[in-house]
């Protein structure tokens, strides 16, 4: 396995104990740092590599913190915050006020904490070097020091469509590589005994949406300011979303120069870019930058030749030709930072999910949703009625979706009133892979606990999470170019406002994101508020696939997967091309190219 970090300016971090370790180890990942904070012994405890921007570090005789990411924190506040608390596991209270979205990093008296973002945006990883505990931020940096071996279960789990269900989706590509739970942190004592002690848990939705969204307008603000500092260019996605224009018109607050970026489609009835220039009409200082439809790249662009380097497989890749030709637009036009709009469809509204524990306490006003909800989306009467009644703990739920994995992709379980969405699997999976993945469901028959105790508030923490983990894997893939990527409504303290609204007036049938029309009141003007539906990209992935088919199938040549015999190639290639309902099988190809390309780009071989 070769050191992951190879392309320059890809940030990361790997906090090392105070204690002799196998130094050939050591030394090599100091030889790929450009970055390193000592002990007062004089052995590195934080090294790795990281913008100077994008760190605020305190050291005073033996205390070391370090907030790693995007942080409004000053020095002298992190200062005088070290000298109240001077112990780590009371940090807590002071972190909880704290804007943006930081790894936190610290050793007081001897006790260390590293810790992420309850969102996800920002994971902490741990393993064993020669009996000593090691963090780090990606993965595979620790599979490379550690020199581990691939996990095979977690490479067929990635193969699941669409996702993995918590709690496999933490489990990492490497043996002897643990995921940190996002909502706890690691804490270490003087003695090297490591645990993980919760830190954070969502608020109580009790706020009624007038008064959520007045937090949400704070929070909101305060995460996108917390990005302008004083660069002088910074840029963001303008779809003409709510979601994007919102993070749009509060960036341009900012005193900097702001870029606008609209990516067209080739659907001629997609509208993105009329409500896009409908916005920059209301911001003329604004520059908008417009990729034309006849320079548009395709789903699937070049990724026969990509070597992104993810610690995961992520099906961002599929279409990162698309985002590094919005990403490289931006840095040559002078942008350090671009901001995103990704996160706001899970932390804004909710599944309705929702209605299942609604059912119980409220049963008329759930009766009145549940009806319209139904007029919506068309569910049978009968079923639906008996997934939301039925009372299953959620290790039944993934026990029973861990025996049901194959099977139509039409998906016609009602998943919008279940725990979450059921894995399934391609037909080009193979039986050794579906015995991995079962392998992995039976080890949690009985032990696996929901991120929250109500469907609907497991569903709403799991999506912003499964959101999360793709931000991260973008904010990876486009690291090289230079610029730093954000997604404000990802900062805990936005998901915090979001999360404390009751869930009925925040996912509701019969109004578009109510919540941030209601925060962005005075600040959007309200005719770009009314927008309430995009047009599906099907298209662009369809012209995708049949352009790039032939690539498609060079991936199949010399797979990876049908090495490790995961996938049958012949059904592969077969797969390889835009398939139309009930099949859909072009879906659950995202999951094995993404695979595919990590495997290709992580091994060695």
């Amino acid at each position: 396995m070769r050191f992951p970090i190879l392309m320059p300016g890809i940030p990361w971090f790997v906090v090392l104990p105070d204690a002799p370790t196998r130094a050939e180890a050591i030394l090599a990942l100091l030889h790929h740092a450009t970055r390193s904070v000592a002990y007062p012994s004089g052995r590195p405890w934080l090294v790795g590599s990281w913008p100077d921007d994008q760190i605020m570090l305190h050291v005073a005789g033996r205390s070391r913190v370090a907030l790693i990411g995007h942080t409004a924190v000053s020095t002298d506040h992190l200062a005088r915050l070290v000298e109240r608390t001077r112990d780590v596991s009371a940090l807590d209270t002071a972190l909880a006020d704290m804007t943006g979205s930081c790894h936190v990093i610290a050793d007081l008296g001897g006790r260390q904490r590293v810790q992420g973002t309850a969102s996800g945006v920002r994971r902490v990883f741990h393993a064993e070097l020669d009996g000593q505990l090691v963090a780090a931020d990606r993965a595979d940096v620790l599979g490379w020091l550690i020199d581990a071996e691939l996990n095979q279960h977690a490479v067929a789990l990635s193969l699941l469509d669409p996702t993995r269900p918590h709690p496999l989706d933490d489990v990492p590509m490497w043996q002897g590589v643990t995921a940190l739970p996002a909502d706890r942190f690691l804490l270490v004592e003087a003695s090297g005994r490591a645990s993980t002690i919760r830190w954070w848990q969502p608020p109580a939705p009790v706020l009624p949406l007038r008064e959520g969204a007045r937090r949400l307008a704070t929070a909101l603000s305060d995460a996108v300011r917390c990005r302008l500092g004083g660069a002088e260019t910074v840029s963001c996605d303008l779809s003409g979303g709510l979601d994007s224009t919102a993070v749009t018109f509060l960036a341009a607050r900012g005193q900097g120069k702001l870029i606008a970026y609209t990516a067209s489609a080739l659907d001629s009835s997609d509208d993105d870019l009329v409500w896009a220039d409908r916005t920059i009409v209301e911001l003329p200082g604004v520059v908008h930058d417009v990729l034309p439809r006849d320079q548009l790249p395709l789903v699937y662009d070049g990724v026969a030749g990509a070597e992104d380097t993810l610690d995961e497989p992520s099906v961002g890749v599929i279409d990162r030709a698309k985002l590094l030709t919005g990403y490289r637009r931006m840095a040559a036009a002078g942008s350090q930072m671009h901001l995103t709009g990704h996160g706001g469809d899970e932390v804004l509204g909710g599944a309705p999910n929702h209605l299942h524990t609604m059912l119980r306490t409220h049963p008329l006003r759930a009766v009145d949703m549940f009806r319209g909800f139904r007029a919506r989306t068309r569910w049978p009467l009968l079923p639906s009625m008996v997934t939301a009644l039925r009372a299953q703990p959620y290790a039944s739920w993934l026990s029973s979706s861990g025996s049901q994995l194959t099977g139509s992709g039409s998906r016609l379980r009602l998943i919008d009133l279940e725990w979450d969405i059921p894995p399934r699997l391609p037909p080009w999976v193979t039986p050794d892979a579906r015995a991995l993945i079962r392998e992995s469901f039976a080890a949690l028959t009985g032990s696996a606990a929901p991120l929250a105790s109500t469907r609907g508030r497991h569903a709403d923490l799991s999506a912003i999470r499964g959101r999360a983990r793709l931000v991260r894997s973008l904010a990876q893939m486009v690291a090289p170019t230079g610029m730093s990527m954000a997604a404000p409504f990802l900062d805990d303290r936005v998901v915090e406002a979001c999360q404390s609204v009751r869930p009925h007036e925040r996912a509701t049938p019969w109004r578009h994101k109510p919540l941030i029309t209601e925060a962005m009141r005075g600040i959007v003007p309200a005719r770009l508020q009314v927008r309430n539906a995009k047009v599906d990209r099907s298209a662009d992935e369809e012209a995708g696939i049949r352009a790039n088919r032939g690539h498609l199938l060079v991936l199949c040549e010399g797979s990876r997967l049908a090495d490790l015999g995961f996938v049958d190639t012949g059904q592969l290639r077969a797969a390889c091309r835009y398939s139309i309902p009930p099949d859909r099988l072009h879906e659950p190809l995202q999951q094995t190219v993404a695979c595919e390309l990590w495997l290709r780009a992580s091994i060695a071989g």
